[in-house]
């Protein structure tokens, strides 16, 4: 049944014009803010350290546009007596969609790829009772970066150094109590990125996009039926009082179904992930919202009927509109802009003689790249770290890296004769003026034993091969990476430099383009992966860190 206007609600009234105008004026500032916002999201986003990019703009963007659309249909709909039945069920129908459609795709999309770098992390990290025994022997020919003092986090202020066999066994006890990851789990880990690995081609914009426009379709379609149907909501004769039940129940039934059944499901995949991007958020704000939004507004509709003449149940789905809105678009907004402020501030810092020749000790100084670079020496500092960049999708920053520090000790291995190693640093013996041992100069501590291998000490991932093996020293002659480490170059390349791979890392066209002619042309100079080592510490520097002091 339909119910008749309240005769201190027609149009012409007292209080029909001041309901007018307060909504009037909401829809004008909701209207402004929405634009204003979502514009403002779209430009910053173009700075590749807001982060914003990684939210998937054009997915946000459909987000926001199908909310303004069942915000906007709300608050007509309170506003005015005569507002168009079929006009209401098309805004409604297609808003909600578009919002909870797009929704939808950004959880798929960003589940997907999280899954991607956390499970390559996950396989790239190598057994850490490895790396505490090559700590205790002093040997790397594999390692992550290492460090030649660790400062533990509960020393932090207290100015307490640890050599690195302390180091070892403080590490050694820590991870004596975890249980490793076996050859089953590896397996499995493998499979289950082979799989996610399967579904990065339809967690692109361009096959969420596709999914979106079809259930769009799809929509319409439904409500043009409902316009033929349903005289209520007939295009000719227009309708201004219609039952909400009937003519919006197909679309409140998907949206039911979003609502107690997709969200909920992926909220508990997501669950348990790293949420840098926000969208477990989202999605809490969007199902809790929508859920209470949606039982207010059918109890408001069918049941209050003398209520619903004079403030009209639909009104309600604008607070569901406009929390989806601050959730994914306002607060997203402001955090990078703080974030762009911050790490404007941190790049523009310039490391002092004194913070440079301090001792190794992990302390808050002012300069933020000096902490920096000492959280790269701390294993377990950059533990935490490393994790971290797998919830910010960077994973692959991070695994170039280790493939550098890796390369850098092969090298060493190589190039050095196992007698050097361990040497002084103050000795000519450890300047490598030739890759050639036969032709090093003579050392002057000749007659004295000298260090066994076990002495070798790793360098940080911030000295380049090239100064590790000539002590910083200016090589006589180019100096080029022993031809067994040809293909190891090679696959470095393919998994981190090709634009092609799932974990490329982004560089700059102008550091992969020298990079492709010294390969080319046969280059093996150890100083190959120099700049693009350099380039991806400032953008794990300047983005991941910079998230990560602030968390």
């Amino acid at each position: 049944m339909t119910d008749t206007i309240l005769e201190d609600w027609v149009a012409g009234t007292t209080n029909y014009r001041i309901r007018a105008s307060v909504i009037a004026g909401v829809s004008v500032v909701y209207t402004i803010f929405v634009i204003v916002t979502l514009v403002m999201f779209i430009i910053v986003a173009r700075n590749k350290r807001s982060g914003l990019e990684k939210r998937s703009v054009k997915l946000v963007f459909i987000q926001a546009l199908g909310c303004y659309l069942a915000g906007v249909d709300g608050l007509v709909t309170a506003a005015l007596n005569n507002w168009a039945c079929f006009i209401r069920l098309w805004l409604f129908n297609i808003g909600f969609m578009l919002s909870l459609s797009a929704m939808f795709a950004r959880a798929f999309h960003l589940m997907v790829v999280y899954k991607v770098h956390e499970l390559t992390s996950k396989l790239s990290l190598r057994d850490p009772m490895q790396i505490i025994n090559e700590m205790e022997a002093g040997v790397m020919q594999s390692a992550p970066i290492l460090p030649k003092i660790v400062v533990h986090s509960s020393l932090v202020g207290h100015g307490v150094e640890h050599t690195e066999k302390q180091s070892a066994s403080a590490l050694r006890s820590k991870f004596s109590r975890t249980k490793l990851s076996s050859s089953e789990e590896q397996i499995r880990d493998m499979q289950q990125l082979k799989k996610y690995r399967r579904l990065l081609p339809y967690a692109t914009d361009r096959m969420l996009i596709t999914f979106i426009l079809i259930s769009l379709v799809l929509t319409m379609v439904l409500s043009l039926v409902i316009n033929i149907t349903n005289k209520q909501f007939a295009v000719r004769p227009v309708q201004s009082v219609c039952d909400f039940f009937w003519g919006f129940l197909p679309v409140t039934a998907i949206i039911i179904v979003y609502f107690f059944i997709v969200f909920p499901l992926i909220l508990w995949r997501v669950w348990g992930n790293r949420d840098a991007y926000g969208i477990r958020h989202d999605l809490i704000i969007c199902d809790t919202v929508g859920i209470a939004v949606l039982i207010v507004t059918l109890v408001w509709v069918n049941v209050l009927r003398e209520t619903q003449q004079i403030w009209p149940g639909l009104s309600y789905v604008w607070i569901y509109a406009f929390f989806l809105h601050i959730s994914s678009v306002f607060v997203p907004l402001l955090n990078a802009i703080k974030h762009n402020k911050s790490a404007l501030e941190g790049n523009n810092q310039s490391p002092s003689s004194e913070a440079e020749t301090a001792p190794r000790v992990l302390l808050p100084l002012p300069n933020r790249r000096v902490n920096f670079n000492r959280m790269l020496d701390d294993p377990i500092e950059y533990n935490k770290f490393r994790t971290f960049a797998v919830s910010c999708f960077s994973s692959e920053l991070t695994a170039f890296i280790e493939e550098y520090q890796v390369l850098k000790a092969k090298t060493i291995a190589i190039l050095r004769p196992k007698s050097m190693r361990g040497c002084p640093s103050d000795s000519t013996i450890c300047t490598l003026a030739n890759p050639e041992p036969t032709k090093l100069p003579a050392s002057p501590h000749a007659t004295s034993p000298l260090p066994s291998e076990s002495a070798y000490t790793p360098t940080s991932v911030t000295t380049s091969i090239l100064d590790t093996l000539t002590n910083n020293s200016k090589p006589t002659h180019t100096v080029s990476f022993p031809s067994q480490l040809f293909d190891k170059l090679k696959a470095v390349y393919w998994d981190y430099i090709d634009p092609n791979s799932y974990t490329s890392v982004n560089a700059s066209p102008m550091v992969v383009r020298r990079i492709d002619e010294m390969m080319n042309n046969n280059d093996y100079n150890v100083t190959l992966f120099d700049e693009l080592k350099d380039e991806v510490l400032f953008m794990l520097y300047s983005d991941v860190y910079t998230r990560y002091i602030r968390k």
